[in-house]
């Protein structure tokens, strides 16, 4: 007996969905589908942080700063978002903090024109949010980063914003001539570093095993009644 014409219209084009969909009822191993579309989840993180602020997007900009090479505006933007958020426990904010100066600087290494600008405010001391979230000061690297922006051909193209008189007037008074000679020389001297790209596994059906078949999709080997 043969099953009725709109039972198979509906079992193939089900079987059709979940094909172009790439997914199937049954799980997949492989990474999760945010690691294959970091663009898309830098999206997602800002998103977030514009609707909910920057402690619920936090922990997507961590996955794709940690893409590494080429996702340098991440790993500025999760520096930016670590030194707006405080703990009940003054030890966590001072971690965020902590944070927050290490993905400026991978930013700022990487060539990013705006972690130059904003550890050259930090370090200076002068900035106001500085002073009251963390006790790290170092104007001989502050006046580097800003040596190092005022040059950076980003800060035209994104029509950047210069180094707050301020903040140069404080570190002109501060440093001493020789701490003024290292932070040019460092400025005179710089060489990007950027981390290493990181590539996500294939889904295990690209690795040379077929991908599983959907569950109640017709199998083409099923024998045929006579």
């Amino acid at each position: 007996m043969k099953p009725p014409r709109a039972a198979i219209l509906v079992i193939v084009l089900l079987g059709l969905t979940a094909c172009a969909s790439g997914h199937s009822p049954q799980q997949e191993s492989g990474p999760p589908p945010g690691l294959q579309q970091p663009g898309r989840l830098l999206a997602a993180a800002r998103s977030t942080q514009a609707e909910k602020g920057c402690a619920s997007a936090i922990p997507a900009y961590r996955v794709v700063s940690s893409f590494g090479d080429g996702y340098a505006i991440a790993q500025y933007e999760l520096g930016a978002c670590l030194l707006q958020i405080d703990s009940t426990n003054a030890t966590e904010t001072a971690l965020f903090r902590e944070e927050s100066l290490l993905w400026l600087r991978r930013a700022a290494w990487a060539g990013n024109a705006r972690a130059q600008l904003k550890l050259a405010q930090l370090l200076s001391g002068v900035d106001a949010h500085d002073d009251a979230s963390h006790n790290q000061k170092n104007a001989e690297e502050a006046m580097g980063w800003a040596i190092l922006y005022k040059g950076n051909p980003a800060r035209n193209l994104f029509d950047l914003p210069p180094v707050s008189p301020v903040t140069l007037n404080h570190l002109d008074a501060t440093l001493t001539p020789d701490a003024m000679k290292r932070a040019a020389a460092f400025a005179k001297d710089f060489e990007k570093i950027k981390m290493a790209s990181f590539i996500p596994p294939p889904p295990e059906h690209a690795v040379g095993k077929p991908p599983q078949r959907p569950h109640g999709r017709p199998d083409d080997q099923r024998r045929r009644r006579r």
